[in-house]
């Protein structure tokens, strides 16, 4: 007998309730991956002679002229404490005005975190002095701040600005990066090392907000192809102010070699963020 043929109408099927985030499990391998890739650097890049010097090759791979190092240096200069303070106390406002809690309290977590991180292993890892000093400069402060910044703001952004906070966040950390190797403030080591503990901390941080019961995540922003066009634009932005390959034309294998490590690590790192923190944005 039919359900029709008893009379009773059928019952409808009740709303799937918030699950816990399906990238959770993404999240713990993130932090994990930044954990072990920060450890990984400070171990070749700063305590091995080997490390040391591939290290410092790879940073004179790249120059410019006294004219043009001027604006490098003009947009470093913007890089603060305060330029910290201010961009932190946005992104939490932002947050708290649409009422996400928890992503502001993940927000405060990524930026402090990371740069509390970084400035601890500046003070507490001695560089052996293999003939190229012993002041450890890893990982970068200013890329640290960047990179926190890009990271906590694709966080709280509205789902309709996270694409453009995947193209211009990738394009600071990479022209601001970039800039501190140029001006002599920084190896390359440094910078991938800031990517790497931000990574972690951001990891951290999605993780602990995918405890929470959420909804079905929104999905990422076309992340990889709009972050690797940011930091793209980033080169191109260097090589338009001066930035060259050391040596010319016989130098341009190793800057090529620089630039794709530094732009496809900031690509990677922000598109995979912006994929993994996608179930709490809307």
């Amino acid at each position: 007998m039919t359900t029709q043929q008893l009379g009773t109408v059928p019952m409808a099927m009740p709303a799937p309730a918030p699950t816990r985030n399906r990238y959770a499990g993404g999240a713990a391998i993130a932090m994990i991956i930044g954990i072990v890739g920060t450890i990984m650097l400070i171990r070749f890049a700063v305590l091995s002679r080997s490390g040391q010097q591939l290290d410092a090759d790879a940073t004179e791979a790249l120059h410019t002229g006294q004219d043009a190092l001027a604006p490098l240096l003009s947009a470093l200069g913007t890089i603060s404490t305060g330029t910290v303070a201010v961009a932190l106390a946005a992104c939490v406002v932002l947050a708290l005005i649409r009422r996400r809690f928890a992503a502001a309290g993940a927000a405060i977590l990524i930026v402090g975190g990371a740069n509390v991180t970084t400035q601890l292993i500046k003070l507490l890892v001695d560089r052996p002095n293999f003939g190229d000093g012993s002041h450890n400069s890893l990982p970068s402060g200013h890329t640290t701040v960047v990179v926190s910044i890009v990271l906590a703001a694709l966080l709280v952004a509205p789902v309709g600005l996270r694409a453009l906070g995947a193209l211009l966040g990738s394009f600071a950390i990479v022209f601001i990066g970039i800039s501190t190797v140029v001006a002599g403030w920084h190896l390359a080591s440094d910078v991938l090392a800031a990517m790497t503990v931000t990574f972690a901390w951001a990891g951290l941080a999605v993780l602990l907000l995918s405890l929470r019961p959420t909804e079905r995540p929104t999905g990422g922003v076309g992340a990889f192809f709009l972050a690797a066009l940011g930091a793209g634009a980033g080169v191109i932005a260097l090589v338009v102010t001066g930035v060259r390959p050391y040596g010319g034309w016989s130098g341009i294998e190793p800057a090529l070699t620089v630039l794709a490590v530094i732009t496809g690590g900031t690509a990677l790192t922000v598109a995979w963020f912006a994929r993994l923190s996608s179930a709490h944005a809307r």
